[in-house]
């Protein structure tokens, strides 16, 4: 999954700690934050005035946020100092002072780029009071060495990937107007504005060198499987990102589900603006909202929490401390709704399938199909298993956890082609009309002599399948098509895992097991990584809800949303 953030510097700061923690270094999701860098307020907005650069917070505090989000409690305290702590230095003594500071970092790498940002005439004529020296170097190296080569440098000097992307190059300073017509001349004064009464309707762009849209953020949108309009402040980081050279419409034509997600409280630049003129505003932008889920946070404001009629509103509880969203809870919020699932409170059955669902047919992955094994059984009687496999095959992997006759493992397996009801190492339901009858053994048989075929039969109570494997991706399908050609009265071939076809009676498909039990009397949850094509495809049609996944990190995802922090 990629996932595509807009947000600012700070905004997205307890989105991006819960994520890093839901996932878990989960390789199948990439995340990228998109920003502009339009930051003119202090050590900023000298750092561009001195190098002619676009400004480093928000990319700077990007940066920050995910090192201490990936490496936690073993972060380096030196980088968090470098990326945290402000500074008043002595006018005439700056470049001795900070290259002091560097060398107690053990940074000294840095010490020529503050040198020679200091040689710039223009750095004598400012103070430098509550100023962050990795702002110098980061300007610095921006003038030398150009935006993308510095991030990518500062990423892999801390270990993260380089996930922050640039709205545009162009150098850009901002300005607001308000409803009276008044021009804000700065967009550090933007912050600070809190007039209710006077409120900033539009943006208005000085713009001194022109390259346009990053290419690099237009494909980050256009690949996104989740965009999201993170917390930030309104009129200087999420508004211009999204207006400026028309960005918005790479929004609107991306096939990513969307999610804007509206602030806690109120900003300095947007004092008095409730949830629905906030809507308002974002829609004279150009951005089309027809195609947005707009999140709000129960625990917010209440100017906050407004709705109207017309856009598709969402309210969950996700935390207020001091305007911050709970991180976990704004994360897991997120994706509940990426794919459009609830806790598992919510519903009465939850079906898994099991090969590359529950468990991993790579054996390197075995450690996270563990992992979901002991989820699903923390589910209980709410979870079951429908699997076309074996239940040899399943046994033989979960009773290294749960004990040779799964003596502590407490959910329904149908196996066999989903045809036996297996609990506690014993089965104790068979749906008859599964069994391959006579004239659908005989017919098998031709079929394996016809094609010089390897088949193998496997069933408890009766032989219920006929495992043709390994065939290739052609091979499966000229399979099937006799087999439904040739024998469809009588059984039916279906394509399974990535290199085998099922031979199953004509009347066997798990929706068939999900009537036999009932669960269509239920609020039902399925997840299982067939549903396009292959054998979940009938269940999932008859499930409240179904999610594909991509194999085993995915639905440990899935389990992680379902069961809580």
């Amino acid at each position: 999954m990629n996932i595509t953030i807009l947000s600012g510097g700070s905004g997205n700061d307890a989105l991006i700690k819960g994520l890093e923690k839901l996932l878990n270094k989960n390789d199948s999701v990439k995340i990228d934050v998109i920003v502009n860098a339009y930051d003119n307020g202090k050590s900023t907005g000298v750092c561009r005035a001195v190098t002619d650069t676009l400004g480093v917070s928000d990319i700077r505090k990007n940066h920050s946020r995910m090192y201490e989000a990936t490496f936690g409690d073993k972060a380096d305290c030196n980088i968090v100092d470098f990326y945290g702590k402000r500074f008043n230095f002595e006018k005439g003594k700056e470049v001795e002072q900070i290259c002091e500071q560097l060398d107690m970092w053990k940074l000294p790498e840095y010490k020529p780029y503050v040198q020679r940002f200091f040689e710039n005439v223009k750095a004598n004529e400012y103070e430098y009071k509550d100023f962050s020296i990795s702002n110098i170097v980061y300007a610095q190296m921006y003038k030398e060495e150009g935006y993308e080569k510095t991030n990518k440098h500062f990423c892999d000097k801390i270990g993260i990937a380089d996930f922050v992307t640039l709205n545009s190059f162009d150098n850009v300073f901002i300005k607001a107007e308000t409803e009276s017509g008044h021009v804000i001349q700065d967009e550090g004064e933007t912050v600070f504005w809190n007039n209710p009464n006077d409120k900033i309707v539009k943006t208005i762009y000085d713009v001194k060198t022109h390259f346009g849209l990053n290419p690099r953020a237009v494909k980050l949108v256009e690949q996104s499987d989740l965009i999201v309009i993170s917390t930030g402040t309104f009129w200087s980081s999420i508004q211009p990102t999204i207006e400026y050279l028309g960005f918005y419409k790479h929004i609107n034509n991306s096939k990513a589900k969307k999610i804007w997600v509206i602030n806690n409280e109120e900003d300095g630049d947007s004092f008095g603006v409730n949830s629905v003129e906030f809507v308002k505003f974002m829609e004279k932008t150009g951005l089309n909202l027809d195609d947005f889920i707009i999140l709000l946070n129960d625990d917010a404001c209440p100017s906050l929490k407004m709705k109207d009629s017309k856009h598709h509103f969402v309210v969950k509880s996700m935390g207020n401390t001091k305007g911050k969203h709970n991180g976990n809870k704004y994360a897991r919020a997120l994706l509940q709704i990426y794919y459009g699932i609830e806790d598992a409170s919510q519903y009465d059955k939850i079906l898994f399938d099991f090969d590359d669902t529950i468990w991993s047919r790579d054996k390197s992955k075995e450690e996270t199909s563990i992992e979901n094994a002991k989820i699903v059984n923390s589910l209980s009687e709410k979870a079951a298993i429908v699997s076309g496999n074996s239940y040899e095959s399943i046994h033989e992997k979960l009773a290294k956890i749960f004990g040779k006759n799964l003596e502590n493992f407490n959910v329904d397996i149908w196996a066999d082609a989903n045809s036996t009801l297996y609990r506690k190492n014993k089965s104790v339901d068979f749906i008859q009309s599964f069994a391959l009858d006579e004239n659908a053994k005989k017919a098998a048989e031709q079929l394996k002599q016809d094609f010089n075929l390897e088949m193998q039969a496997f069933g408890d109570k009766a032989v219920v399948n006929f495992k043709i494997k390994p065939l290739s991706s052609l091979e499966r399908k000229l399979l099937i098509e006799v087999c439904n050609l040739r024998y469809g009265k009588i059984f039916k071939g279906h394509s399974t895992g990535r290199t085998t076809v099922d031979i199953l009676s004509s009347k066997n498909s798990k929706a068939e097991t999900f009537k036999h039990c009932k669960f269509d009397k239920l609020k039902t949850l399925f997840v299982g990584d067939e549903l396009e094509e292959g054998n979940d495809v009938d269940v999932a049609k008859l499930c409240n809800v179904a999610v594909q996944v991509d194999g085993v990190e995915e639905t440990n995802l899935i389990l992680n949303l379902l069961v809580g922090e």
